[in-house]
């Protein structure tokens, strides 16, 4: 092991090396025993308790940082949340979770809670094609900003960029 000395990088001494492991015991022994704040107690609450709390699924988004995460052995019952890959799921059948049957795969089982967006300027719907675009609503994709200015009626799959005068127009790049 090195430090740096006076601006020079020295080995470490076998004593300083001996400190230094001691030094982490010493630490870690205090650290098991020091009191919890409560702040690390109502945060321990929470996360056990936050499948108990009835909210709909906009709200469990901007508290997705208190569900659990996914992890094999885990019983979960049906409406129970957890997070997986940075993104929320809502258990649909209980199960006792395995390790090949992960949220973004298992669909008979888990389902993705996404973000609503109401179509409007300031919170424009992500555009991910196999969509029916409506009249008057905004969209986006690749960091550009559309409005619909004619229903499509059904699902179309072309990027937006392709529908530039036919069903879109650009509203910023």
């Amino acid at each position: 092991m090195k430090k740096l000395l006076n601006g020079k990088i020295v080995e470490l001494t076998a004593d300083e090396i001996t400190e230094m492991h001691r030094e982490q015991g010493r630490a870690a022994v205090q650290e098991r025993k020091r009191p919890l704040s409560e702040n690390e107690v109502l945060s321990m609450l929470l996360r056990q308790s936050v499948n108990t709390i009835t909210v709909d699924d906009q709200t469990a988004l901007r508290m997705m940082d208190y569900y659990p995460a996914f992890a094999a052995g885990m019983t979960v019952s049906t409406g129970d949340k957890l997070t997986y890959g940075g993104k929320l799921y809502r258990v649909i059948t209980g199960h006792t979770t395995q390790a090949d049957w992960t949220p973004d795969v298992t669909a008979s089982l888990f389902v993705r809670i996404d973000e609503e967006h109401d179509g409007s300027e300031f919170d424009p719907i992500p555009y991910e094609g196999n969509m029916a675009l409506e009249n008057g609503k905004y969209y986006t994709q690749g960091g550009v900003t559309y409005l619909c200015t004619r229903d499509t009626g059904a699902a179309v799959y072309q990027a937006l960029s392709e529908l530039v005068g036919l069903y879109v127009e650009v509203v910023t790049v």
